[in-house]
């Protein structure tokens, strides 16, 4: 489980919005560890869906108005986070709903929120406001 502090803030308050959205995906998904179903999988599949088009839009668009340094490598990231929703997307079409199946969607996001999260989106956030303090 995954507790919201002050630390976890990226300080742009759509994206910690998001964030703790995310937050409580993942929350929900452990809670629900061992019962998983097809349900359960579609939709923690269209959250995610969701969360692509608009956090990552809202990003991007960001990183492309202040001229972000790491656009580049940032935008890789969204787009493996993408390839793995796209994974997990298919193996549910093929009606491979299984715990196992639930289990790695969890640890993706876990690892994604303790990668990502917390070391690029902060580090986008810090970018941002010195951005807006130097204007």
């Amino acid at each position: 489980m995954i507790q919201w502090d002050d630390s976890l803030a990226v300080g742009i308050d759509e994206i910690d919005s998001q964030h703790k959205s995310i937050i409580a995906l993942i929350n929900e998904l452990a809670t629900l560890q061992g019962s998983g179903d097809e349900a359960t999988a579609a939709k923690a599949l269209r959250f995610l869906r969701a969360y692509l088009h608009d956090h990552f839009e809202l990003e991007t668009e960001l990183m492309l108005d202040l001229a972000y340094p790491q656009l580049k490598e940032h935008r890789q990231q969204h787009e493996l986070f993408i390839d793995h929703v796209i994974f997990f997307e298919i193996e549910k079409e093929f009606g491979v709903v299984t715990d196992q199946m639930l289990a790695d969607i969890l640890a993706f996001l876990q690892d994604w929120f303790l990668t990502h999260i917390t070391r690029e989106d902060k580090a986008l956030g810090v970018f941002v406001r010195t951005q807006s303090l130097s204007a």
